[in-house]
This record gives C-alpha cells, sequence and structure tokens, in this order.
C-alpha cells in the first residue's frame, strides 16, 4: 500500500507543521503569517519548475488549481486566526471531520463511493469531535452554543468545507487530468501566494507588517513553510494512487499526536479528555481506510 506510506508521511509533516505554526501565531498575527508562509513556500517550490511537463499545461488543469489554491489559502488563513485565539488541541482534532466531508464531497463530485464501514467511520469522527468541544461540566448542548457565539469555531467549519472541495480539485487534478506532481507543486505554490494579495488589501495589512512579522519568527517561518511544501507533496503522490477520502483520513490522523505533543509543550487544560476524543476520531479514520 505505498499510498499509505505517502499519506502518512504527509501527515507527520502536517502535525510538525502546525506545532511551528501556533508557536509562530503566539507573536505574529495570523495573517501576517499566512503571507509570509505562501511566499516562503513558493521560494521552496521553484526546483520543481526544472521537472514540469510543459506539454502538459493546459487552461483546464490550470483553472482546477486556480481554484483550488483560492479555496486552499483562504483555509489556511481561517486556520491560522483560529489556532491563534484556541487551544491547538481543539483545532486540530476538530479538523479531524475533514475526511468525512471530504470522502462525501468526493462521492458526488468524482463518484467514490462510500460503503457501510466508511459511514460509521465518518460517525465515529463526528462522535470524537463532538466530544471535543465537550467541557465535562457542561450539557450536551453546550457546543451548539459555542458555535453559535464563537467565530472562531466558525472559521474551523467553513475551512472544513473549503479544505473538502480543495481535496476533490486536487484528486481531479492528480489523477483525473493526470497533471504531474511537479506540475501541481510549483504552480499551487505561485497561485496561492498570488491570491493574498487581494486578501491583504481587504484587511487593510501591508509590507510593513508582513515584513515585521517575519522578522519576528524567520526561523519558524522557513521551517514552517519547508514541512508545509513536503507534506503537500507526499498528498499529492498519495491522492494520485488512492481516493481523496482515504488520503484524507490518513493525513488528519495527525490530530492525535498534535494533540498529545502541543497539549503537553503549550500546557493546554483537559489534555486527557482531548485525547480519548482524539482516538475515537482515529478509530473512525481507520475504519475509513480498511
Amino acid at each position: 500500500m505505498k499510498w499509505f506510506l505517502f499519506a502518512i508521511l504527509s501527515a507527520l509533516f502536517l502535525s510538525a507543521s502546525s506545532l511551528i505554526e501556533k508557536k509562530s501565531l503566539k507573536r505574529v498575527h495570523s495573517i501576517d503569517l499566512s503571507v509570509a508562509t505562501g511566499f516562503v513556500n513558493l521560494i521552496f517550490s521553484i526546483p520543481f519548475l526544472f521537472f514540469i511537463d510543459w506539454s502538459n499545461v493546459n487552461n483546464a488543469s490550470l483553472l482546477l488549481i486556480v481554484g483550488s489554491s483560492l479555496l486552499t489559502s483562504m483555509a489556511f488563513y481561517m486556520i491560522a486566526k483560529a489556532m491563534r485565539h484556541m487551544e491547538i488541541s481543539v483545532v486540530s482534532p476538530f479538523l479531524a471531520l475533514s475526511p468525512g466531508t471530504t470522502a462525501i464531497a468526493g462521492f458526488f463530485l468524482l463518484n467514490e463511493i462510500l460503503d457501510k464501514q466508511g459511514i460509521l467511520g465518518i460517525f465515529l469522527m463526528i462522535v470524537g469531535s463532538y466530544i471535543l468541544t465537550l467541557h465535562p461540566e457542561h450539557d450536551l448542548m453546550h457546543p451548539f452554543r459555542i458555535f453559535k457565539s464563537s467565530k472562531y469555531f466558525k472559521f474551523i467549519f467553513i475551512s472544513l468545507i473549503l479544505y473538502s472541495f480543495a481535496g476533490v480539485f486536487d484528486r481531479a487534478i492528480i489523477f483525473n487530468f493526470g497533471v504531474p506532481v511537479a506540475n501541481y507543486m510549483f504552480f499551487m505554490s505561485f497561485f496561492i501566494a498570488i491570491w493574498y494579495f487581494p486578501i491583504l488589501l481587504f484587511l487593510g495589512r501591508g509590507a510593513k507588517e508582513i515584513s515585521m512579522g517575519f522578522k519576528l519568527e524567520k526561523k519558524n517561518i522557513i521551517l514552517s513553510s519547508l514541512l508545509t511544501v513536503l507534506y503537500r507533496l507526499f498528498e499529492m503522490q498519495a491522492l494520485a494512487l488512492a481516493f481523496v477520502g482515504l488520503v484524507s483520513a490518513i493525513k488528519r490522523s495527525s490530530s492525535f499526536f498534535i494533540t498529545l505533543v502541543g497539549g503537553q509543550l503549550f500546557h493546554e487544560k483537559n489534555l486527557r479528555r482531548k485525547l480519548y476524543a482524539s482516538a475515537i476520531i482515529i478509530i473512525g479514520t481507520v475504519l475509513i481506510v480498511l
């Protein structure tokens, strides 16, 4: 199962990248981090230029990459915003819902069929994420009140939808259109960097703020960007071989390790309950894969 190895490597690099981003967000605004990371990602993606198959570059595949890059850049910013104001061991496992939403999107858009075991896996992931939001002293309806009142939980929800559709786009680009991974890696990084210009204008940020943020967390931003490029590379290798829901499930199994390491690293509360919830989510992902 070569795709499984690629997906596991993607999960490991994603875990490390998320933890470094959380550390950087203690001193840098989410939009400044997003933009700086986007441009450093592009620099690390320049070597892929030497491996691009230009005969495979066409309007249809480029249009899909443009669409996926827009969804990815918006989702990344929203996740960074949530991570800056919330505990990482809440944000990251909550993102483990994405294999469920991605698998559903893959079913409707790519005809990638879900079986009963896959549906059960999605259900367990939803249950685990629900427990994750529940404080021992709160009633069962409390998470719905949090979701209603907290804009950061809404950011996570919107990013889930965006990442799900981006995942479907990526699967179509790599598998259905047969775009080489090198082509994808460079053009995706290029268009993500381009999309941040209108986002900056909309939020009223300038080059000065981005530069200051980069100087504050230069080493972490460079390392996080390198890890991001690596996790995307292995994710695309996996998507060339397996359904998008399966790859997404394994990639998001990183949530358990992020919860374990992040909770200890950032001294967060109720870590044991969060680990139990994360374990339920991971069981769900395993059921999807088997």
